[in-house]
Order: structure tokens, then sequence, then C-alpha cells
């Protein structure tokens, strides 16, 4: 018997064989890929080897994979910028420092640099991990390395190794000043005490708050959590000619009616235990499109880094919404107000409170910098859960995301009018990222 998830074996069949696991993602209309010169597949790599990480990693749940995504993507990009031509560092528009190469660039070869930063910064960011784990990421970077020496002088290698290193340092010193360090080593705090009201949430018994001041935390985009608020939920009431009664109702009659196509939509987007958590899932339908259109190293780099920082201010932003308004779940409305006594939602409750819904958010901000990436009206596929769920295709990356929010509504955990504002929330995050000048 396998003893690893779907999720788990589809990442491990992609780091060992990797473009033949990926040929999925476009539809019929799409131009055949052409030979590169300086091909992607070593940040596709490390990118895989990051989601494999978050499921196998105490404390990377949804929230701190988003930060980690985020800074996985820039440290690629800086890492190869020196060579980009005319490219412009991101560290300096965002706030960090950026690291210069002591040498021109044709002096470094690009694809290794990546390779020593990402086996840098992912060793100091999942410092917990296992054992197992922390060996594959010592042997991913040693055989990269040993295919890149076939490809250029070994001067070059040690050059661009160095830098890779530097920017890895500089990058991960810089992200200990962002509120979220370490925060998978304890993702409660216990000075936090929700407040008590009508209409204010409830924990479950069993699941203390998790990342209460998450909201705090510095973002990449200068302000982009404060601008993109949407503004409290709906008000309170338990009258039954109310709103807020009739948008509890509708998740209560919708569980009561799920069709098959209903339940496994709730469960493909579902960031539960065995399944690709929120961010993972979003950056792994980024690196199918990346390979399906055969960008190059500094494109996918690009592109990493966008998507990641959007998905990082996506989650601080939702989160200083939740912790706001700290808004009661339908579970707790239906079981009081409702007085379904043992209603039960199919999706497992998350321990933080409802508004605004925090799927709609990220997915919404990965679907805006998609869109800028691959053009509106872009139609593709998922394979993510190929083998378990089937694969997903869609018109438009709107549509994406706008069924991954909906799937909390039909998991029983959020209302309608949060998935709503979150989608528009998520998308204000990511026309601020989409702002930036990343090459």
């Amino acid at each position: 018997m396998n003893r690893f998830s779907p999720a788990q074996r589809f990442v491990q069949s992609f780091i060992g064989l990797f473009v033949s696991s990926l040929l999925i993602g476009s539809c019929q209309d799409h131009p055949s890929p052409t030979p590169l010169a300086m091909p992607a597949d070593v940040a596709h790599a490390w990118i895989q080897m990051h989601i494999r990480l978050t499921l196998s990693t105490t404390g990377y749940n949804s929230v701190v994979s988003d930060r980690s995504f985020g800074y996985a993507g820039i440290t690629m990009y800086e890492a190869v910028l020196p060579g980009i031509d005319d490219g412009t560092s991101l560290l300096a528009q965002i706030g960090g420092s950026s690291v210069a190469p002591g040498k021109s660039a044709d002096q470094y070869y690009w694809p290794e640099s990546l390779n020593a930063a990402m086996a840098s910064l992912t060793r100091q960011f999942f410092e917990t991990t296992s054992a197992a784990n922390m060996k594959s990421i010592d042997s991913l970077e040693t055989v990269y390395k040993n295919k890149f020496q076939a490809a250029t002088s070994p001067d070059k290698l040690t050059n661009a190794e160095t830098y890779g290193r530097q920017v890895a340092d500089a990058i991960f010193a810089w992200s200990k000043t962002d509120g979220g360090h370490q925060a998978y080593k304890n993702l409660t705090d216990p000075t936090y005490t929700p407040p008590v009201g009508p209409g204010l949430w409830v924990p479950t018994p069993t699941a203390a708050p998790i990342l209460p001041r998450w909201g705090n935390n510095r973002t990449f985009v200068a302000n982009s959590a404060v601008s993109s608020q949407p503004g409290p939920p709906l008000a309170y009431s338990e009258d039954p000619g109310s709103a807020f009664y009739a948008m509890a109702n509708e998740v209560y009659m919708t569980s009561q009616s799920l069709t098959r196509t209903d339940t496994t939509t709730a469960r493909f987007w579902a960031d539960t235990p065995g399944n690709l958590n929120v961010p993972a899932h979003a950056t792994n339908i980024l690196t199918q499109l990346l390979v399906t259109t055969n960008q190059d190293l500094f494109k996918a780099a690009a592109a990493y880094a966008r998507h990641g920082i959007a998905l990082s201010d996506a989650a601080v932003s939702t989160f200083q919404t939740k912790y706001t308004y700290t808004l009661l779940r339908p579970f707790s409305y239906i079981r009081t107000v409702l007085k379904k006594l043992t209603w039960t939602p199919l999706l497992p409750t998350p321990p933080h409170p409802e508004y605004s819904a925090a799927h709609a958010v990220v997915s919404a901000a990965s679907a805006a910098v998609l869109e800028k990436l691959f053009g509106s009206n872009y139609r593709f596929s998922d394979n993510s859960y190929a083998s378990s769920y089937g694969i997903r295709s869609y018109t438009s990356f709107q549509a994406y995301a706008q069924e991954a929010g909906r799937s909390r509504l039909l998991g029983g955990i959020h209302y309608g009018p949060s998935i709503s504002a979150g989608l528009t929330q998520g998308a204000n995050v990511g026309h601020l990222v989409n702002q930036l000048t990343i090459k």
C-alpha cells in the first residue's frame, strides 16, 4: 500500500520526471513550445521541492506557506537578475537591500546562481523539517550543480554559487523583520483573547486561534493590506427576515443539496491534510502554465516572484480583516440560531474568524497575476489532483478564482458575501502587485 497521499506522490513524480509529468495544462489553441537556451527546469524543481516541504513540515499551514512562497520567488528573481537585460531589482522596489555581483554578468552561470540561492534559502526557511527532507534538499542542489558542470566553466559555476548564496542570506536576514519569522514554531498566541459578544467568532474547543496578529505583518508592496481592506461584513442579526440570517441559511440549504460535483469541487480546493495547501495549489498551477508555455529561466523566476508576492500580501490582507471584525463562522450560527444542533460542514472549520474568505482572497490575487502573465481569457487545465479528482479546466483565471472561492460555500465554512468580498479584496492586492516592475 502506498503510504503517500495523491498530492505527495504528484510532487515526488514532478521532481523526478519533470517535464513529462506536466505536459497537461494547455488547450489546443496554445502554441507548441520551442527549445530554450536557458531552460527553467531548475526553478520549477525548487518550487516543487518547496511545495513538498509545505506538505511535510510541521507548522507550514496555508498562511505561513503564503509567506514562504513570496520569499522563494523573490530569491529566484534576485539570484538571476544581473543576467536579465535591463532588469530592475525587485528588492529595491519593496524595501529590501539588493546584492550587487562583483563581476560582469558574463562571468556567472545563472541557473547555478538560482540553484545555490534556493538551496540556501530553503534550508533556512525549513530549518525544522525532517532529516529526510534536508537530505532531499542537499540532493536536489547536487543534482543540478553536477548537471551544470558540463554546461559552463568552473569559475563561472563558483562565481554563481557564491552570488546565489549571498542573495539568499540577504533575503533571509530581511525576512526576519517582517513579523512572520518562525511562525511555524507556534501558530497560536497565548496573549490573544478573542472578543466576546453577539455575532463574534467562537473558536472551536479543540483549536486555539491561529496567527491572530498576522495582519500586522509587513507586506511586500507597501500598504497593500491596508489599501485592499473590504470594509465591514453584513450587520449581525438573528432576525429570520435579516440579510445575515439569509446568508447563513444559504450555507445550510446548500449543504443539504450538494451534488457529487459540488462535493468534488469542495474537496478539490480543500487545503486539508493530504491535499496541497492553498498557496501550494496556486503555485502548482503557475508551474504547469510555465512548463506548458516553455518559459525560460528568467521569465519563470520573474513569474514566481510576482505570484509569490501576491500570495503573501493577500494572506496579510485577509488576516487583517479577519481579526478586525472577528465574525462568527457558519458552524456557530447554524447550530445556535438556526437550531440545527447536529449540523456539520463538509470541510473542517478553520481556527480563525470567518470574514473575509481567505481562499477567495488568495485565489483572486493569484488570478490577477496570472492574467498579467498569460492574458485575461487564457484557457487552461489543472491536473494537481488528476488521480483523485480528475483534470479540471477553466476558460479564464477569473473562473478559477471564482470556483476556488465558491468551494468554501460548498464546504460549509464561509458565507457567500464573505467570498464575494474576498474575491474583490484579492483582486485589489493582485493589481497592486502587478504594478511592480519585474521583467
